[in-house]
């Protein structure tokens, strides 16, 4: 009977576009990807004078997105909570964030990933992979949770991307070394 039931809930997410997230993990990112946007020191023709956020999200998963939003804001330092905007958009509106300093990835398929690293590319932003899968794709921070929890960079796709990241980033972070296209 449990099997079953699961097997119904596992149904129901996947037919409606939506995947299944760990709020423990959200609130790690929550976090520690602010921290890491301060980190970005590229210089940007045409960027926002203060970091802006985009989350891009399946259309099934616009609670996570939101969910992660409210996150972020909340635990925000007092003195920072107006130098961060975020935005929330679906895959299918990525266009739509050519305002922004990085995008926070949640999962979706590889198409669109590719996609989205895509325009990030063009535009050297800052990309973080809810899945570390994407950094195969050229996503360029993911965070591995296991004992401990730490930053895993592409450091190829930061070279593609002509990024310039303090160099403490890498003094916590492990290097991801793999795909990439």
């Amino acid at each position: 009977m449990i099997k079953r039931l699961l097997f119904l809930c596992w149904l129901l997410a996947i037919s409606t576009n939506a995947y299944i997230y760990n709020d423990s993990l959200l609130l790690i990112y929550a976090k520690i990807v602010p921290k890491i946007m301060i980190l970005d020191h590229t210089e940007r023709e045409n960027g926002p004078s203060s970091p802006i956020l985009c989350i891009l999200y399946e259309k099934g998963d616009r609670r996570t997105a939101v969910k992660l939003r409210e996150l972020i804001l909340a635990n925000l330092p007092k003195n920072g909570k107006n130098s961060l905007r975020i935005v929330t958009k679906p895959y299918s509106q990525t266009e739509k964030c050519e305002e922004v300093s990085a995008f926070l990835l949640l999962n979706t398929g590889a198409e669109r990933v590719k996609k989205a690293i895509g325009f990030a590319k063009k535009r050297q932003l800052l990309s973080f992979a809810y899945d570390s899968n994407m950094l195969d794709y050229g996503a360029i921070v993911s965070l591995h949770a296991g004992k401990r929890v730490y930053p895993l960079v592409n450091i190829d796709a930061i070279k593609q991307n002509r990024l310039r990241l303090d160099p403490l980033l890498f003094q916590v972070a492990k290097i991801y070394r793999g795909g990439g296209s």
